[in-house]
């Protein structure tokens, strides 16, 4: 990572924060980088999902449960994702530190839940036939 660079924690999502789904990952952002050229960077590592299906997702800034929808004149500022912690203050203990870690920021990409297709014709399975007597 360069001076500039920062890490963003990436998840999917359907419908609610609370409905994720896949792997969530990490993804690499330029202090100041727009969300149009991060969409294309992300359209490339997504090799799997069409151009005009990935144009169906829905991009989120989540914190602390929320869901703020963003559109392609937002743009990132490694203050919106890095939590500060107050030095004034006492240690963290074990119940500051759950809350600080899950409340930190993440890019949410809000899109449908696509099963695998499958083959009209599956020759593994085959047909119970039930002979009536």
């Amino acid at each position: 990572l360069g001076p500039e660079d920062f890490l963003v924690p990436v998840a999917h999502f359907h419908q609610t924060i609370f409905q994720c789904f896949n792997h969530p990952f990490l993804f690499k952002v330029t202090e100041g980088e727009s969300l149009q050229s991060v969409r294309v960077r992300l359209m490339d590592r997504f090799k799997d999902v069409s151009e005009k299906e990935f144009e169906k997702y829905k991009f989120s800034l989540v914190s602390h449960g929320r869901m703020t929808a963003i559109g392609d004149e937002f743009t990132f500022n490694s203050s919106d994702f890095i939590n500060n912690i107050d030095t004034d203050s006492k240690p963290l203990n074990e119940a500051h530190l759950d809350v600080f870690l899950h409340s930190r920021p993440w890019l949410g990409l809000e899109h449908a839940i696509k099963p695998p297709k499958r083959s009209r014709y599956n020759y593994v399975e085959k047909p119970v036939k039930i002979h009536n007597q």
